[in-house]
């Protein structure tokens, strides 16, 4: 099997029709004048994309360019610029709306490539711009932080959440994966992260790796769980036909992934393990030690308010969505020239926000409160769902066993934790990695649709 969004089947199609939009270049003035006038929210996030690797991932769907290490200082310290150059032309826009910045993550591309020198300057440039602390989370990977004055440096910069790329502790399904560090390195990037005073750590894996067997993956998580990380997440391996990956195990060079049955038993083994070692279940792919922490980046992208910075970043104000572009040499022009990045955009509506809002919710964060929903949409929870038809496929569900509600409040079951997978892994396939693919084959596309 090849997990791709056709493997998903139903789930696959109900994705499409349900998240699928129409994006368009829109001109300054537009744009500058959607941004502001939909921003309703004082408190947003923020996500900085860094788009440079030393080497490439067989199955990576996001926007990266791989670059020689020792261009790396260089490379990454004219980038800063620009990027702070575009934090202070959103801080100037957005300055009468007063924002407060209350989450800021950096994914990528690697972000634990960039010196801790240059962290420091976009979280000041990011509190002067804006009402924001001076802390972020990054996306690490094990090779950058295998030396111990390297993760001190990025603690006291301001890095204060780390999620590390183990994503396996077996060589050989490391060496399947593209990935360039070794278990030893993992190990050793996790004592200095906890050395430095990291105030919380994530160790990521990854599982339906090309020929893993379920032993392999429960090894995986007995050894993540006893290092005792703040959270361990775990995904799977989605292959999109235009990844290095997806061709290797066409031609063979790869194995073929495990089953859509050995793919259920690895869920339910996460679930089972995780719980059991005392990580609660906060989301789908994420299981903490703390009720109220985990290293959060989806809800935002589904839910928003999220401001996006950086090549390839997206932003959602609630009521528009943009997307930068992701060609780094476009990206600087325009700023040059005083424009804001972006290289699409589109306007989203009331009852898709609800059901962005649903989706993440019950899917994904495994419960939701009608009376929150209500709370934010200022609308009945069926009132409002009813007039997108997905009312209708929650029903469903709730026939199914997949779903159950209870008073005011809608909960995933043990029987639908692996159809809240297939659900997120088509949305993820059909929409954001589609986006990526569509903004990778130009720099400013005039007219796109998704997926």
């Amino acid at each position: 099997m090849i997990l791709t969004p056709a493997s998903l089947g139903l789930w696959n199609t109900v994705s499409k029709k349900v998240f699928r939009a129409e994006y368009r270049r829109p001109d300054e003035h537009e744009l500058k004048g959607k941004i502001l006038g939909t921003l309703e929210e004082r408190e947003v996030a923020a996500y900085i994309h860094i788009p440079y690797c030393t080497g490439t991932c067989w199955f990576c769907p996001y926007v990266r360019y791989p670059i020689p290490r020792d261009r790396v200082e260089v490379l990454v310290g004219k980038y800063v610029g620009f990027l702070k150059k575009e934090i202070s032309m959103y801080g100037e826009l957005l300055r009468s709306k007063g924002l407060k910045v209350i989450d800021v993550h950096a994914g990528g591309g690697t972000p634990s490539l960039v010196p801790a020198k240059y962290w420091r300057e976009v979280l000041e440039e990011l509190s002067s711009s804006f009402e924001a602390e001076p802390v972020i989370a990054i996306e690490a990977n094990p090779e950058d932080l295998k030396d111990e004055g390297r993760a001190y440096e990025l603690v006291e910069a301001g890095v204060r959440e780390f999620s590390l790329g183990v994503q396996s502790f077996h060589p050989e399904l490391l060496s399947r994966l593209g990935r360039r560090h070794g278990v030893e390195d993992s190990i050793k990037a996790y004592e200095n992260l906890r050395g430095a005073g990291a105030k919380y750590v994530n160790i990521d894996l990854m599982y339906m790796i090309p020929g893993q067997t379920l032993q392999q993956w429960v090894s995986d998580l007995e050894k993540a769980a006893s290092l005792g990380p703040d959270e361990i997440t775990a995904y799977p391996t989605l292959v999109l036909e235009s990844s290095v990956g997806y061709k290797m195990i066409r031609e063979g060079r790869l194995p073929e992934q495990p089953s859509m049955e050995l793919f259920r038993r690895m869920v339910y083994a996460a679930e089972d393990l995780l719980t059991r070692r005392g990580y609660l279940g906060l989301e789908i792919y994420g299981y903490s030690k703390h009720p109220d922490w985990k290293y959060v980046t989806v809800n935002y992208e589904m839910e928003g308010p999220l401001l996006g910075f950086g090549v390839g970043a997206m932003g959602f104000t609630g009521y528009y969505e943009y997307q930068n572009t992701c060609y780094p040499e476009t990206y600087a022009d325009l700023l040059l020239r005083g424009k804001l990045p972006v290289a699409f955009a589109r306007d989203v509506s009331l009852e898709e926000r609800a059901v962005r809002y649903t989706t993440c919710r019950l899917f994904i964060c495994r419960l939701l409160d009608k009376k929150d929903f209500e709370a934010k949409f200022k609308q009945p929870f069926n009132e409002l769902l009813g007039r997108t038809g997905f009312r209708l496929f929650l029903r469903i569900l709730k026939l199914r066993g997949d779903v159950v509600e209870r008073e005011d409040r809608l909960a995933l079951t043990r029987k639908g934790l692996f159809t809240a997978h297939k659900v997120t892994w088509a949305f993820v396939m059909n929409v954001p990695c589609r986006m990526v693919e569509e903004c990778l084959r130009e720099p400013l596309p005039n007219h796109v649709i998704i997926p």
